[in-house]
C-alpha cells in the first residue's frame, strides 16, 4: 500500500475533485489546492512528495507555482496537467525537471499511470542516490575510526558535512559528562576566528527536538526558533538541518550543519547522508575518547611502574648496607667466640633469607625488562635439587616438618641455567614450608617427559581456592590478607619463579585444594639430557 503524500493543484473544481478521489482510492494520502498560491502556502506547512499541478491556472500558473514549491522542498516531483494545445508548455514543464504530463482530457488510468510511474522513478532515484552515498560514507567510516585524536576527528566529521553537503558551515555540540549540558566542541564556519566558538550554539529548543526524536530536524522549522542559541550569528544560515549523535542508547551531542544562500535547502538525501554520517561520527567519537582514557590510564601506570622501580632500587640499596654490616659482624663474633650462641645462628639465617628476598626483587624488575639473558649448562638434577634443599632444610626442621625427594631412575644430567632454577625451586618450597602447618610433608618430584623435564613440589598446606590460581603468579599479590599476616612474605617468589620458568621456554601451574594442600608442576622442554 503506497503512503507518499500527494498534492494537487487545480483551480477547476470537478477535475480536482476527481483527481482527489481517484488518487485516494490507490491508497495515497491526497490534498488539493485551488490555485498555485495556496499550494506554495500548503507546502510551508505540511510535506509531500509529488505535485500533480494544472500549468493553465489563473494568477500563479502551475509552473511558477512548481518553481516556487521546488526552492521549499528540493526532493518534491512534479506532474503537469496540460491541454492539447500546451504540449510547448509540457515540455517546458519538463525542462524545469518535472517527471511527466498528462494531456487533458484524461482518463482515471492515464492518472493513475502517470502518478505511479513518477513516483517510482523517484523511489529509484533515491535508492540510487542514497547508494551512492555509501561509497564516500565508507571511506568517511574508515578514516573516522582511524582517527583516535578527539580534536582532529571532531574537525574531520565537519569538513565531511560541509564538503558533501554542499553547505557553508557546521557545528558540532557534545554533552558535558559532568553537567549533562551541550557545550561547543568544533566550528566549520568562514568568520569563526572574529567570533569564537560559543557564538555558534545552536539552539536548545531545535538541539532537543533532534536529540529527544532520534531524528533530523530541518530548520526554519514550522514550530519557528532560531538556529543560534545566543542571538543573530553573521554566520545565521538559511536553511539547516540538526541530527543527532547517538551510540548505542547514549545521546552524546548534536551536529547542525547550515546553507547561506537564499532559496538554498538540504535534499531528502542530504539528510540521510547526514543522519548517517552523524551515526558514524558517534561511534568514532566514543572510540576516541575511549583511546583517551586508555591513553591516560596508560601514562599513569607508566609513572608508577617509574616510582615502583624507582622505590625498589632506593630500598634494595637501603637495605643491602646493613645487611652487609649484620653479616660482618657475624662473620667477625665466629672468629672471635667459636661456634657462638644458636641465637647468632638465626640471625645469620634472617640475614641471609633477606638478602635473597632483594635478590628476588631485584632480579624480577630486570626480568620483566627483558634486561636478564639465560646461560644454559650441563648440570647434575640430583645436586641441584639437593642443594636447594641443604638450604632451606633447617628452616622446615624448625617447623618439625619433613622434606622427601623422588628422582625418576636414569634422570642425571640437564640443560638449563642452574642459579636461576635453583632459585626456582628454593622459591616453590620456601612457599610450601611457610604455608604448610607444624609437621607437616614436603615432597618434591622430578620425571622427564621426552626431552622435557617436570619438576612438582607438592605440600600439605592451606590450600589456594581455585579462583585465585592464576592471580598467585602476578607480582606482590597474595591469596588472602589473613595468610600474608601469619606466613608473611612479599608475593614476588612465585612472580619469579614463573618469569624464570618462562625464559627457559617453560611454564609452571598449580593444582590445590583448600585445606589439603597444594602442588606447584614446573615443565622445562627439550633440557634432558
Amino acid at each position: 500500500m503506497p503512503d507518499e503524500r500527494i498534492l494537487v493543484a487545480e483551480d477547476e473544481a470537478e477535475v480536482l475533485d476527481m483527481c482527489v478521489r481517484a488518487l485516494s482510492r490507490e491508497g495515497y494520502h491526497v490534498s488539493g489546492a485551488r490555485s498555485g498560491v495556496e499550494a506554495i502556502e500548503m507546502v510551508k506547512s505540511m510535506s509531500f512528495d509529488l505535485l500533480l499541478t494544472d500549468i493553465k491556472m489563473p494568477g500563479l500558473s502551475g509552473l511558477q507555482a512548481y518553481r516556487e514549491i521546488k526552492r521549499q522542498a528540493p526532493d518534491i516531483i512534479g506532474v503537469a496537467i496540460t491541454g492539447y494545445g500546451s504540449v510547448e508548455t509540457a515540455i517546458e514543464a519538463l525542462k524545469l525537471g518535472m517527471e511527466d504530463f498528462i494531456l487533458k482530457p484524461f482518463s482515471l488510468d492515464d492518472l493513475r499511470a502517470a502518478v505511479a510511474k513518477a513516483l517510482d522513478r523517484a523511489r529509484l532515484e533515491r535508492e540510487n542516490t542514497r547508494l551512492k552515498a555509501l561509497i564516500p560514507l565508507f571511506e568517511i567510516s574508515k578514516a573516522l575510526v582511524a582517527v583516535t585524536d578527539l580534536d582532529a576527528l571532531l574537525s574531520q566529521i565537519l569538513r565531511v558535512a560541509v564538503r558533501d553537503t554542499q553547505s557553508d558551515l557546521a557545528v558540532l555540540m557534545l554533552r558535558n559528562r559532568g553537567s549533562g549540558e551541550l557545550e561547543v566542541r568544533a566550528v566549520n564556519a568562514p568568520s569563526i576566528e572574529g567570533q569564537g566558538p560559543q557564538a555558534y550554539e545552536l539552539d536548545r529548543d531545535l538541539s532537543s527536538r533532534a536529540i529527544e526524536g532520534d531524528q533530523a530536524v530541518l530548520w526554519p522549522a514550522p514550530e519557528g526558533g532560531t538556529f543560534f542559541a545566543r542571538g543573530r550569528s553573521r554566520d545565521t544560515p538559511s536553511a539547516g538541518v540538526v541530527v543527532p549523535l547517538i551510540v548505542r542508547t547514549e545521546r552524546s551531542g548534536v551536529m547542525g550543519v547550515g546553507k547561506s544562500q537564499p532559496g538554498e535547502s538540504f535534499s531528502q538525501g542530504d539528510v540521510e547522508f547526514l543522519s548517517v554520517l552523524a551515526s558514524q561520527a558517534a561511534a568514532a567519537i566514543e572510540n576516541a575518547r575511549l583511546f583517551t582514557r586508555l591513553r591516560h590510564a596508560y601514562e599513569k601506570l607508566a609513572a608508577l611502574d617509574d616510582l615502583k622501580s624507582e622505590f625498589i632500587n632506593v630500598v634494595a640499596h637501603e637495605l643491602r648496607t646493613p645487611l652487609a654490616e649484620i653479616s660482618t659482624y657475624l662473620a667477625l663474633s665466629d672468629q672471635e667466640a667459636g661456634a657462638g650462641p644458636p641465637f647468632l645462628t638465626g640471625i645469620e639465617r634472617a640475614a641471609s633469607r633477606l638478602n635473597e628476598l632483594m635478590d628476588n626483587i631485584t632480579d624480577l624488575k630486570f626480568l620483566q625488562a627483558g634486561q636478564i639473558e639465560l646461560h644454559a649448562t650441563r648440570l647434575s638434577l640430583v645436586g641441584l635439587l639437593s642443594e636447594a634443599i641443604q638450604q632451606l632444610r633447617p628452616l622446615a626442621v624448625l617447623k618439625g616438618q619433613t622434606i622427601t625427594t623422588s628422582v625418576q631412575v636414569g634422570l642425571n644430567e640437564i640443560v638449563a641455567d642452574g642459579p636461576k632454577l635453583q632459585v626456582v625451586l628454593k622459591n616453590l618450597m620456601s612457599n610450601a614450608i611457610s604455608f604448610s602447618p607444624e609437621k607437616g610433608d614436603i615432597r618434591v618430584e622430578a620425571w622427564s617427559a621426552g626431552k622435557a623435564l617436570r619438576i612438582a613440589v607438592h605440600d600439605t598446606g592451606v590450600g589456594i581456592p581455585q579462583e585465585e590460581w592464576e592471580w598467585i603468579f602476578k607480582p606482590f599479590y597474595q591469596v588472602e590478607s589473613s595468610l600474608r599476616r601469619e606466613h608473611g612474605g612479599l608475593g614476588i617468589g612465585l612472580a619469579l619463579s614463573k618469569n624464570l620458568v618462562e625464559l627457559h621456554g617453560g611454564r609452571i601451574w598449580v593444582e590445590s585444594e583448600v585445606g589439603r594442600g597444594s602442588t606447584f608442576t614446573v615443565v622445562i622442554p627439550d633440557c634432558v639430557v
